[in-house]
């Protein structure tokens, strides 16, 4: 895995897009709240966002597969690059949209997993579809599984399908919640440790 950095705002938005493409094709979860192109406009502001922050990593220089995640101890703290998000957000997706994805948030894991002293929590993980079914979900994971390893902490994320949930689980990690969400969706909480 390699940490994106050095990129143009153009170069970020295409990521983005990529992302948000991957995405809109499950067509399941919260995406299928929304129309294509707003899951594809919202995976570009989360993009760059998570870019900005300077959590977003990638497989290779070909971008197999996506990776935003940062330590419980050590989280951004930059208020700045949430309000651009969701100033973004608001001038770029309709009302519903933006309700739709504020109301698919809320860190389910960080409720489960707030008595650990720390964790890796992933924000988000995406393989680009031209490269699913070759295996590169245990190769993105690789990165934070490895530093909960070392650092004997868990790995958490929260997920929206039980398809991922699966797939997940085929990573290594285990269900350990799930919370009902508006919209007839659920939202599932993995957690990777060892």
């Amino acid at each position: 895995m390699i940490k994106i950095e050095n990129k143009s705002p153009e170069e970020i938005a295409e990521i983005g897009r990529e992302i948000g493409k991957a995405f809109a094709a499950e067509k399941d979860g919260i995406v299928k709240l929304l129309t294509e192109e707003q899951t594809i406009k919202a995976f570009e502001i989360m993009t760059e966002c998570f870019y900005r922050m300077g959590i977003l990593y990638s497989t290779s220089e070909i971008g197999e597969g996506y990776l935003a995640y940062w330590e419980k101890k050590t989280k951004p703290k930059s208020i700045s690059e949430y309000l651009h998000m969701i100033k973004r957000f608001l001038c770029e997706l309709p009302p519903k949209a933006v309700m739709a994805v504020a109301k698919s948030g809320g860190a389910q894991y960080a409720k489960i997993f707030k008595k650990e002293k720390d964790y890796i929590a992933v924000e988000m993980v995406v393989v680009l579809r031209e490269f699913q079914g070759k295996g590169i979900m245990h190769k993105v994971l690789e990165l934070p599984f490895t530093e909960a390893r070392v650092k004997n902490i868990p790995c958490v994320l929260d997920t929206d399908t039980p398809l991922k949930a699966k797939k997940y689980i085929k990573c290594g990690m285990k269900m350990c919640g799930k919370k009902r969400l508006k919209g007839g969706c659920s939202l599932y909480t993995m957690v990777y440790r060892e």
